[in-house]
């Protein structure tokens, strides 16, 4: 008897023993479960986010040939080697209405999926402040990130005998633009409106390289919007040649490199007409404004946003810009934006007159 009882005893230890296994087997499953969750959810690059077989369009709003046009294609080089995936980015041209085509195209048509970027004329963001016919809210696009910080020169060829600003003051000087929101247009209006100069704005040039060209000719004394970086990266012989005579610099503060160029806030007299100048100089600290769809998912504009300070950041980038002449002196999406709610936080009264000065209407 003892013996068949100890048969029974070993035979239900080991049914316990089995039962148990399954249970084991079950937690051991469940630990690996959560560590792969875990992984996952630590992995930067998360499946909604990996870009591989797509392919990014980066808009530019002008024509080849120009500062915008140069800086797009050389973030465009480089950007993807910074978003998972490593999607290929081309360029694809959107010139009209001195970027207002590609403002509405990206606004209202493009995808909103991180595949559409784009980049265009620094004064479009302030079109619905300035009481322009425009059709976006600036709050609402994204605001990828800036390659530099701009100042702008009026500058004159050196056959026109206009030697001066003072002259401007007596004599017609005619300026190419590409349109009413481009620097070309806005910066001469401004100091007609401002100090009685008579600059006269000629539209109608589809880019920056037609007004060039334009001068050269003759057809037109000069352009008064051009940046201090584009003139060294793409007009040295300008420089060299003493082609050129530049006449007064637009940017809140007074660049380094020009000492002998008035700055356009020296003719100041009064506080209005300094916050006047301040107004429409502050965009150039956001001098090659990129930036994306509205509508977009947070996760994605800050993908973006990151890849864009990180290829700026890229030796490889840097290095090409360096042999391309073009200044880089990047700012963020975040400063970007906020640079556009401080401008638009300006007095009522001091944006109804910058407006008026803008667009070239009198006093």
């Amino acid at each position: 008897m003892r013996g068949r009882a100890s048969l029974i005893e070993n035979h239900a230890t080991k049914n316990r023993k089995h039962a148990h296994a399954p249970a084991r087997q079950w937690k051991l499953i469940g630990c690996v479960l959560l560590l792969l969750l875990a992984v996952i959810a630590a992995s930067p690059a998360r499946a909604e986010d990996d870009f591989s077989g797509k392919e990014i369009t980066l808009y530019v709003g002008s024509s080849p040939g120009g500062p915008y046009d140069a800086y797009g294609r050389l973030l465009a080089r480089h950007l993807g080697r910074h978003i998972p995936g490593h999607p290929g980015v081309v360029v694809q041209n959107m010139p009209g209405a001195s970027g207002r085509r590609l403002m509405g195209f990206i606004y209202n048509v493009a995808p909103k999926d991180g595949t559409a970027i784009a980049t265009a004329q620094r004064a479009l963001a302030f079109d619905p402040l300035m009481g322009v016919d425009s059709h976006f809210d600036v709050d609402k696009v994204n605001w990828i990130g800036s390659a530099n910080n701009e100042t702008n020169v009026c500058m004159v060829w050196h056959s026109s005998p206009i030697r001066t600003l003072e002259d401007v003051k007596t004599h017609d000087m005619v300026v190419g633009t590409s349109g009413p929101s481009s620097t070309d247009a806005i910066y001469p209006n401004v100091m007609n409106y401002l100090f009685g100069t008579r600059f006269k704005v000629v539209g109608g040039y589809q880019a920056a390289a037609e007004s060039n060209v334009a001068m050269e000719r003759g057809e037109i004394d000069g352009r008064c919007g051009i940046t201090w970086d584009t003139l060294v990266s793409l007009n040295a012989d300008w420089l060299r040649d003493k082609k050129i005579r530049l006449l007064v610099q637009f940017a809140l503060d007074k660049n380094r490199d020009l000492p002998d160029v008035p700055s356009v806030f020296d003719l100041a007299k009064t506080e209005e007409e300094r916050q006047i100048l301040a107004l429409w100089a502050a965009p150039n600290k956001m001098g090659r404004p990129f930036f994306a769809p509205p509508d977009m998912a947070p996760a994605r504009v800050d993908l973006l946003r990151r890849a864009f300070d990180a290829a700026m950041q890229d030796p490889e980038l840097l290095a090409e810009a360096a042999r391309m002449q073009l200044a880089v002196a990047s700012i963020s999406g975040e400063q970007v934006q906020a640079l556009i709610r401080q401008v638009y936080a300006t007095p009522r009264d001091v944006v109804a007159k910058a407006a008026l000065a803008g667009a070239g209407k009198g006093r």
